[in-house]
């Protein structure tokens, strides 16, 4: 498969099980003019959560290229999909080259609504805020699945150019090895589970 055949494959994928309805971004944008003065304050707790934890320290000025506030404003100024998915595309790729793990693009999105919800509860009143958070968690999804799966090919793309294998070999040696591994997960929890 080429890259341009894997990147459509992500998009379609994505687009598919994300749950995204057709007016999702137009609601949006409806709203931006209220929400994204929160840009800055959600950054701030965005940074200061990763901050707080010492294993997601060193991610607090790389997740998102560093640019959170800017990000999620561009949630409310999507009028093409496509283009926003291929910049979500774009950040993965930035993640994997400052190491950005995939768990924290996970972890961080429901905390994302939560933060959302904090700020838009009082502002918009319940029903609303329930309303966009709800259409947030489908974008979000949306992202979230592109980003990992983006970075995922990114990184499965690297070791076969480095390594000269075949897509097949690198199948046949994950598919060896993951008994092995598996092994050395169990025993790991069951180290532990005795402590």
């Amino acid at each position: 498969m080429t890259i341009g055949e894997e990147i459509m494959q992500i998009l379609s994928i994505a687009h598919e099980l994300s749950g995204l309805q057709a007016g999702d971004f137009e609601a949006l944008r409806a709203v931006a003019e209220q929400v994204q003065g929160w840009a800055e304050k959600l950054e701030s707790k965005i940074q200061a959560l990763l901050e707080h934890h010492e294993v997601t320290k060193p991610y607090a000025q790389t997740y998102l290229g560093g640019k959170i506030a800017e990000w999620f404003r561009s949630l409310f100024e999507v009028h093409n999909v496509e283009q926003f998915l291929h910049k979500q595309m774009h950040i993965a790729a930035e993640h994997v080259r400052a190491g950005v793990p995939n768990e924290i693009v996970l972890a961080l999105v429901p905390r994302w609504i939560e933060f959302f919800l904090e700020e838009a509860e009082p502002a918009l009143g319940y029903e609303e805020a329930r309303r966009l958070a709800l259409i947030l968690i489908r974008v979000l999804n949306l992202t979230a699945i592109v980003m990992v799966a983006t970075y995922d090919m990114l990184i499965r793309r690297t070791i076969l150019r480095e390594t000269g294998f075949s897509e097949t070999l690198l199948k046949r040696l994950q598919t060896q090895n993951l008994e092995e591994i598996v092994k050395e997960m169990e025993s790991e929890q069951k180290k532990s589970q005795q402590v």
